[in-house]
């Protein structure tokens, strides 16, 4: 045996005495039991609908319909006055969702065109309604929802396409930032395309890929953006048809000699909204190809509901000028009743994650007698008769639960709720609340191609999750993120049980260096010292070419990561912590086997545990070093 095998087998057996010495004062902590799956009936027999089964983590089950297209009466768009050659249709088509409110069992369909909106479209209290697009688009300018659906239930919207109106003003722009010899605090921002060339697209301005003009510069990314530093611009002045000349207090001085993608939005409004108890609601089809803030936001208790077949980024037909699609997420789920499935889409160029799934979590301030007063963003629903579940300071669920009396928005973000009878002692200041009637749990995520966007991929903080047969090619931050996160300007996630990831293919992700895959708890910048998350197993899945950290890993017991391959590849420059996993002090029941690396040795330190826990770190050193001895 080489030396260095010698060395290493000694080290396994120092780490084995010190396990079996830690065994004794150290007492093992058993996994979480799953919870038994949620097992739907089929819905009763309806000659409008037509069910879709969706088949669940662990043995799951439950049902999305959507109305019959066969069983429907027709009725068109231009019935109401709608038309390609007006200026605007929203009035119009107001009026053709009014009468499918009125008459259940429509069938709404467009004359193929091009259709230009000023305002809000609004779906109110639609049953059993297909909306057809036959392949038109919707072009709009309206900086708040564009598309609003509240107290549907069975509706289907199809074959649709969605654009901003690029020739009033661009989403976006690229331009290369230059230093100005002699200037101190000035730099030249040269635009590729001088049409583009406007003082007002300086709000946000995030780094690019010089070759490719996509989100996600290799290894390093910054930005800024004007609502979080807003003194950072101090003029700006046109000095030729394609150059902005900006003058800014310092942070700017590194931004000389990279490209960067600028926008004159971020947040300004959503696509389509789905609210208000909404039941049994299908996407089907859509093209979203631009909008200045999220393209689809689900909440308010919505339930059962498809995204199917959607596309997500800029219209081909203008590949060449219009790089980006939407400013933000391209789909945002909060304190929606969950049963949902996205199947089948292309999420690309957004400013902001592919999907976010959330339930809001309130951040207790004070408890008095039956009232809580709790620090909450504006997602999270309260209402009387609601049942909220309570966890400790130190995000530890408690056995408590209580029903809301009643909730109260207050300012700055504080709400009050009092409930129906006084709070036992475990209800605490620094403690957490959250609504049991809105969960968030049971999804499917399967056969989607998620690539070259600002930030994560799937943002996964609610339970009972299905991640499978996907590709994530270049997401800048992190493709798969489960967490808690409390800023001070959003309160999302609840803790997350029975997540499986499976059959992935990760490719280029987390171009800038961070971990491909991150669990853990963020209290304001924090991590708590929980187990938030449990039973997580991510296996049978692919990773290639890895630029920072494969995994950071805290706060949860049960976590399985099996029959993975590892490829790190040439595409980044090679790193000490390339390809690493880090297993962080709140880590339990930890299980590292099976893997494959085809380019590098778990004993060469691919692998890492870097934890306080001896059990961990023996159980994952120790599978490593058997794994590498059995494959002799």
């Amino acid at each position: 045996m080489k030396l260095w095998k010698k060395v290493t087998a000694a080290l396994i057996v120092v780490a084995l005495l010190a396990g079996a010495a830690a065994w004794a004062v150290v007492k093992p902590v058993p996994v979480p039991a799953r919870r038994a799956p949620l097992y739907e009936d089929p819905p009763a027999a309806n000659p409008l609908r037509t069910a879709l089964q969706v088949d669940g983590v662990g043995g799951s089950r439950f049902f999305i319909q959507s109305p019959k297209p066969e069983a429907l009466q027709t009725v068109w768009v231009s019935q109401f006055g709608a038309d390609p050659g007006a200026a605007d249709n929203t009035e119009a088509l107001n009026a053709a969702f009014a009468y499918c409110a009125e008459n259940p069992g429509a069938l709404l369909r467009f004359e193929t065109g091009v259709y230009y909106v000023s305002g809000a479209l609004r779906l109110e209290g639609l049953q059993d309604v297909l909306v057809d697009g036959g392949g038109s688009e919707i072009i709009y300018d309206y900086r708040s929802s564009v598309v609003t659906l509240t107290g549907c239930e069975c509706v289907e919207l199809r074959d649709l396409a969605f654009d901003w109106d690029w020739e009033k003003q661009p989403l976006s722009a690229v331009a290369r930032v230059k230093a100005v010899k002699g200037e101190k605090n000035v730099v030249d921002f040269v635009f590729d395309n001088p049409d583009f060339a406007r003082a007002d697209m300086l709000y946000a301005i995030s780094q690019s890929d010089p070759d490719t003009d996509t989100y996600g510069a290799k290894g390093v990314y910054i930005e800024t953006y004007e609502g979080q530093n807003p003194d950072v611009i101090k003029s700006v002045e046109k000095i030729s048809d394609n150059t902005l000349r900006v003058r800014h207090n310092g942070m700017l001085t590194h931004f000389a000699g990279s490209s960067f993608i600028l926008r004159g939005t971020a947040y300004g409004g959503s696509l389509i909204d789905i609210y208000g108890a909404c039941r049994d609601i299908t996407l089907n089809g859509l093209r979203l190809y631009g909008g200045g803030g999220m393209g689809v936001i689900v909440g308010q208790r919505t339930s059962h509901f498809a995204l199917r077949n959607l596309f997500i980024g800029p219209d081909p037909a203008y590949a060449d000028t219009r790089l980006t699609s939407l400013d933000a997420d391209a789909v945002h789920i909060n304190d929606a009743d969950g049963c949902f499935l996205i199947e089948n889409c292309e999420f690309c160029r957004q400013g902001d994650d592919d999907v976010n799934i959330n339930s809001g979590v309130g951040w207790i301030k004070s408890v008095s007698g039956d009232t809580v007063t709790f620090e909450a963003d504006g997602s999270m629903n309260a209402e009387p008769g609601d049942t909220m579940a309570f966890r400790d300071p130190g995000f530890n669920l408690t056995d408590v639960t209580a029903e809301v009396k009643t909730a109260e928005r207050l300012d700055h973000g504080m709400r009050r709720v009092t409930f129906t009878n006084p709070l036992p002692q475990e209800v605490q200041a620094g403690g957490f609340l959250f609504n049991l009637d809105n969960t968030g749990g049971n999804y499917v995520i399967r056969n989607n191609y998620f690539h070259e966007h600002r930030a994560r991929g799937l943002l996964l903080q609610t339970s009972n999750g299905l991640v499978e047969n996907n590709t994530f090619y270049k997401t800048t931050h992190n493709a798969i993120k489960i967490i808690m996160d409390i800023n001070g300007v959003w309160h999302e996630g609840t803790g997350a049980d029975n997540i499986l990831v499976r059959n992935n293919k990760f490719i280029e992700c987390a171009v800038i260096g961070t971990e491909i895959i991150e669990v853990g708890t963020h209290l304001l910048d924090k991590s708590n010292r929980s187990n938030a998350f449990t039973n997580i197993v991510i296996e049978d899945n692919e990773f290639t070419d890895i630029c920072g950290s494969l995994m950071a890993v805290n706060n949860v017991n049960g976590f399985v990561f099996r029959r993975n391959t590892v490829t790190l590849g040439d595409a980044f420059r090679s790193d000490t912590g390339q390809g690493r996993a880090y297993f962080l002090r709140d880590c339990l029941n930890v299980d590292v086997s099976d893997n494959v690396y085809t380019d590098a040795s778990p004993l060469s330190l691919v692998r890492v545990a870097r934890s306080s826990s001896p059990l961990v770190w023996l159980r994952v050193n120790a599978g490593v070093y058997s794994a590498k001895e059995g494959a002799k």
